[in-house]
């Protein structure tokens, strides 16, 4: 009995020292979210999508659109949580679309080279339950959180379509 309670406190004081993993919140609801004045984000305004994405058009573009064959898009863009955080930014990066996490694939559909989006992803459609951390461990983006990303579009690479004998 001594041994089941000892193995039992052992259990507890890891679990509290272990603040990343002991319970799991809920996806975040970009509705019930207050944003950091400085990202410029009101939900409200935006177009909201079946899934849950949440997108304002600043500038549309005239080039190419990114379409669900496009196969990669240059971008210069900036991420943020909702408190106004930078966790990740690039200047013309060559992204393969279907490699990009699910909000930010569906949230460049549509736009075209030029263009120049607000992206709002809700946990579901980023990382989810997953905690993202820097090369030191360190945590860039906290589990369930919803992500906001500026994004402008350089060039938009559509393959060209198969021949048709």
């Amino acid at each position: 009995m001594q041994r089941i309670a000892m193995l039992c406190a052992a259990l507890i004081a890891t679990a509290a020292c272990n603040t990343d993993i002991t319970g799991l919140e809920p996806p975040s609801d970009p509705a019930a979210d207050t944003f950091a004045p400085s990202l410029g984000v009101s939900v409200s305004t935006m177009t909201k999508t079946a899934s849950g994405l949440y997108f304002q058009d600043v500038v549309i573009g005239t080039g190419p659109e990114v379409t669900t064959a496009t196969d990669s898009v240059r971008v210069t863009y900036a991420g943020y949580l909702i408190d106004g955080k930078l966790f990740d930014s690039g200047s013309n990066t060559t992204f393969q679309l279907g490699l990009l996490i699910q909000g930010f694939r569906e949230g460049m559909i549509g736009m075209k080279e030029g263009g120049i989006r607000k992206l709002v992803i809700p946990s579901a459609l980023g990382y989810a339950n997953v905690t993202q951390r820097d090369l030191e461990g360190r945590i860039t983006i906290p589990r369930q959180s919803t992500l906001v990303f500026d994004v402008d579009v350089r060039r938009v690479h559509n393959p060209p379509p198969p021949e048709t004998p």
